[in-house]
Order: C-alpha cells, then sequence, then structure tokens
C-alpha cells in the first residue's frame, strides 16, 4: 500500500511539474516579440533561410554545384566561411585542412594534414572537391560532381549575382585570428562590385558578416558598421561569458546571435551534453535575444519538426543545409523537382 501511494505521489508531482512547464513555455510563447522590427532595421528578411555552405544536403559544401542550387531555390543568402590561401585569396572553406572534403591526400600526401593557408590558390585547383560527397552520399551523388573545385570569394559572389535580383551573402570569418588583416581584405574585395550598400538606404542587407570570434566582429563593426553581424554562440563562447555575458557582447558588436539547433546539437563529436549545448534555443533565450535588441538565427536546423520548433520560438530565420525544404516550410513554395533542377543546372 505503502508503495502504491508513492508511486502515486510520484506520478501526481510529475503531472504538475510536466503542466508548469507547459505554462510557463506557453507563457514566454506568447509574449510580443520585436523580431519583425528588428529584422526590418537591420534589412533582414524574416524569416532568413540562409543556405548553410550553399545547399549541402545536395551537393558537396561550398561548391559551385552546392551554391548554384541554393540560389535557383531561392535562398535569401549564400552563406560560406572564408579562409585565405598562402598567397592571399579568399576562399571558401568550413575545416581547417582539406582531408574532409577533398582528396588532398592522394594529390598532396605529406600535406594532408595542413591548413589551407599553407597553399597556394593553384594548388588548391589541383583537388577534386566534390567527389567525396559522391563516396559518404551515394544517394545523393551525381558523377558532375566528381572534379569540382574549391571557390574564391569572388566566384560566390558572381553565383550571387546571377539571380535577379541578387542572393544575399553571408560570410563567416573562419579561425580570423589566423589570417591578420582577413577582415580588411574581405571589405576591400566586396567594395568594388557594389556589395558594401548600407540596409538603411537601400532596405535590404546584401551582405551579413559572423563569427565565433568577437574579436572579428569587432573589427568587422569599425570596417563597416552599417553592415549586419551575428555572433555565432558555441558551448566555448558559453562557457566563457555565460548567457548574460553573451547578449552583452553582441549588444556592443553585432545585430543578432546564430544559436546552436537541437538536432545539430547532439552530434556525438561535440566536447559538452547536448543539453549544454542547445539550451539558448529554448524560447525564453530569444525573447531576451530580441529584448536585448539582437535578431536570432539558430543553425544548422535541417528537419521540418526543427523548423517548425524553432519557428515557434521567435526565430528570425536559419542557417540550414536543406534550402529545399525551408523554402517550403517558410516561404510556401511549391516542393521542388530536384532532377529536373540539376538538368537545367548542367548537372
Amino acid at each position: 500500500m505503502l508503495k502504491a501511494v508513492k508511486v502515486l505521489v510520484l506520478v501526481v508531482a510529475g503531472g504538475i511539474m510536466l503542466f508548469g512547464g507547459g505554462v510557463v513555455t506557453l507563457w514566454f510563447l506568447a509574449m510580443p516579440s520585436n523580431g519583425q522590427a528588428l529584422a526590418e532595421t537591420a534589412g533582414i528578411p524574416r524569416p532568413a533561410v540562409i543556405a548553410h555552405r550553399g545547399a549541402s544536403y545536395l551537393a558537396p559544401e561550398a561548391t559551385h554545384a552546392a551554391y548554384l542550387m541554393a540560389r535557383e531555390l531561392g535562398a535569401d543568402y549564400l552563406e560560406l566561411d572564408v579562409q585565405r590561401t598562402r598567397d592571399g585569396v579568399l576562399v571558401a572553406l568550413h575545416d581547417d585542412t582539406l582531408a574532409r572534403t577533398s582528396n588532398v591526400a592522394e594529390v598532396f600526401p605529406d600535406r594532408a594534414g595542413n591548413g589551407v593557408d599553407t597553399f597556394t590558390f593553384a594548388e588548391l585547383q589541383e583537388l577534386d572537391a566534390g567527389g567525396w560527397f559522391n563516396q559518404r552520399f551515394p544517394e545523393r551523388g551525381r558523377n558532375a560532381f566528381k572534379g569540382l573545385r574549391v571557390l574564391r570569394l569572388q566566384d560566390i559572389l558572381s553565383i550571387a549575382e546571377g539571380a535577379s535580383p541578387r542572393r544575399g551573402i553571408c560570410i563567416e570569418t573562419k579561425q580570423a585570428h589566423r589570417f591578420p588583416g582577413l577582415e580588411e581584405q574581405l571589405v576591400r574585395e566586396l567594395q568594388p562590385r557594389g556589395w558594401m550598400s548600407d540596409p538603411g538606404a537601400t532596405g535590404r542587407a546584401d551582405v551579413i558578416f559572423q563569427s565565433f570570434d568577437p574579436d572579428s566582429l569587432k573589427r568587422l563593426k569599425l570596417l563597416a558598421p552599417h553592415i549586419p553581424r551575428i555572433l555565432l554562440v558555441d558551448e566555448i563562447l558559453m562557457s566563457k561569458l555565460g548567457w548574460d555575458g553573451v547578449l552583452e557582447t553582441a549588444k556592443e558588436i553585432a545585430t543578432g546571435l546564430g544559436t546552436w539547433g537541437y538536432a545539430w546539437a547532439r552530434g556525438p563529436e561535440w566536447s559538452v551534453s547536448a543539453g549544454s549545448r542547445y539550451v539558448t534555443r529554448r524560447a525564453w533565450y530569444t525573447i531576451e535575444a530580441h529584448r536585448a535588441g539582437l535578431l536570432v538565427h539558430p543553425w544548422s536546423i535541417d528537419d521540418w519538426w526543427e523548423m517548425w520548433v524553432v519557428s515557434l520560438g521567435g526565430a528570425d530565420g536559419i542557417f540550414t543545409n536543406r534550402s529545399e525544404l525551408a523554402m517550403q516550410f517558410y516561404h510556401g513554395a511549391l516542393r521542388p523537382d530536384i532532377e529536373d533542377l540539376w538538368r537545367k543546372l548542367g548537372y
């Protein structure tokens, strides 16, 4: 009898906790958000679909095929990580090395673990940056992906300019401390092609800068104060500053935050628990960010359920590898015929 009473007490207590948690969550969700006003001031569409390294679910990340497909699908921004070669060329590459996304181990076996800053651009052009995708994702691979090359920043600008109106560009300064003067060079290369217009004058931000490095964003703010900036948030920044510190730092140097998504945070490669990583995706964190005058764009959101969850939580847009799903979810686009699109794009 006593055991049954204990079980009943636990069940009732659990029900009260669930009900209370639900009430708190609904209360936060019901609070008014100024995300739309913040987005309009920044000149950023809301919700913004940011194609993470291009349409990287459908094609090898950061390649011509990935960016071309993202452009044709209608993504608002083409996203890239910018690094610099030994001879000073800005290129799109996410990892510290080329090992995962190219055949560098075959072409330069003694340099497979080296950073991009140890290669010239001409050497990078000897690499196959697409064949790995066919091996890892044979169900989505295409013969035409083999032989794709590492792209320059200038190449991606040309792809974006091929749409009417042109697509926006979202640029992350990757490991900026390794590339002194990276921010100045970035602004210098964007300016002549008309990419540095003031959103306050045009009503649209053609460029968004982003970084995990507050110092890099600080330099970009000094160089181009009118261009929106996203402070990317990971477990390292959270452990260093805490949430309140992140907000205070972002208020000084940024227009918005890029926070962990739920599914992405559960990857086994990360060093802390999933709960600690995706905590900033909870609705009340977004409300607090909005109150601080900051937009919120979580990454990388690739499933219908998660798009729904972050949308309900007030997110102002997403970084996604799946532009084809995001355009349907957020903008009511028709389900695209991917095979037909590839044929039209020459792939």
